[in-house]
């Protein structure tokens, strides 16, 4: 019997026929309760760029491990699957150009008012368009704050100090890894300083809903933050009645509820510009992580353990049960 890769949503066409030559490679036609679940029941590896319920763990009998797409794993019940000894493995760092070059597009936007200005121009004429140039700052010189300086964090940082020779701050557990020209600082700290925050840290119990009104309440008037992590690390609610009363600016690529409903008051704020989560998709981007992605595929396939681990813990189980997934075949 042939192994099954099951692909939550089609990845890169090249990968997706290098890893043909090794398995059969289907791709869920739903992603919605029992119809997933029963298309899952059979597969060998499935690689997950949207969320899945914890309850395929209890019917796919032949899992022998989780392939994250990308590198946030709040979409995939890692938990569950460390308790049966599933391995899972992501792609952390694949996706972090394109990450920041969409944070430092969205400064620029929101530091010359770009889409207000292109709006304006459209709908009343190029005079009234062009008096919105006189609110107009340039980066050289302001401070950024990147709270989570891993990949992202780190990519971000070095074209903001090299391009644009912005003093860079930022927020890590451990601030010993960060580049020497980042200056190590308390979270309460960047919200202070920084004319731009950036929130490039993954989604935790620590992190949830870490920006509320009171983190807010510390910016600077006319200071921007920019969420290119989770939705939920902000509090969504509390962000709204801050951009309401117009001290400070924000670009937001993710939110609390995805897709974000038709009647959210961030629709209609001139002060925000919105994205469909796609900071992180472009398409070299998409080649790296279907790459890799493949690549720790495939180790599944052969019986070994693919790199990085989210649950290292379970190497050994894993391994015996890869082991006995192969002897029934």
């Amino acid at each position: 019997m042939s192994a099954i890769v099951l692909l939550t949503n089609p990845i890169d066409p090249d990968e997706t026929l290098r890893l043909s030559r090794h398995a059969q490679v289907r791709v869920a036609s739903s992603l919605d309760g029992e119809a997933f679940v029963d298309e899952a029941r059979n597969a060998d590896v499935i690689i997950v760029r949207s969320p899945i319920p914890a309850s395929i763990l209890e019917h796919a009998r032949r899992l022998r491990g989780i392939v994250r797409h990308g590198a946030g794993v709040d979409i995939v019940p890692v938990e569950e699957a460390t308790a049966k000894g599933i391995p899972v493995s992501n792609t952390p760092g694949a996706n972090a150009v394109a990450v920041a070059e969409y944070a430092v597009g969205q400064m620029l936007q929101l530091s010359r008012r770009l889409h207000t200005v292109d709006a304006r121009l459209r709908s009343d004429g190029w005079h009234v368009s062009r008096e919105l140039s006189s609110g107009a700052i340039e980066l050289s010189g302001k401070t950024v704050g990147i709270i989570g300086v891993g990949a992202i964090g780190e990519a971000l940082a070095g074209m903001c100090h090299y391009g644009f020779q912005m003093p860079v701050m930022g927020y890590r557990r451990d601030p010993s890894k960060m580049p020497g020209y980042i200056r190590a600082a308390a979270i309460d700290d960047v919200f202070r300083a920084a004319d731009f925050i950036v929130l490039a840290c993954p989604l935790t119990a620590e992190t949830r809903g870490m920006v509320n009104r009171r983190t807010l309440g510390l910016m600077k008037q006319g200071a921007c933050i920019i969420n290119v992590a989770r939705g939920a690390v902000i509090n969504q609610d509390h962000l709204v009645d801050v951009l309401a009363q117009e001290k400070i600016c924000a670009a937001l690529d993710v939110f609390e509820t995805q897709p974000l409903p038709e009647d959210s008051p961030l629709l209609k704020m001139p002060n925000v510009i919105l994205s469909s989560h796609i900071a992180g998709i472009t398409i070299e981007s998409m080649r790296r992580i279907s790459t890799l992605s493949v690549d720790q595929a495939l180790e599944l396939l052969a019986g070994r353990l693919p790199e990085p681990l989210v649950n290292p813990q379970v190497a050994e189980r894993a391994l015996k049960r890869m082991e006995i997934l192969e002897s029934r075949r």
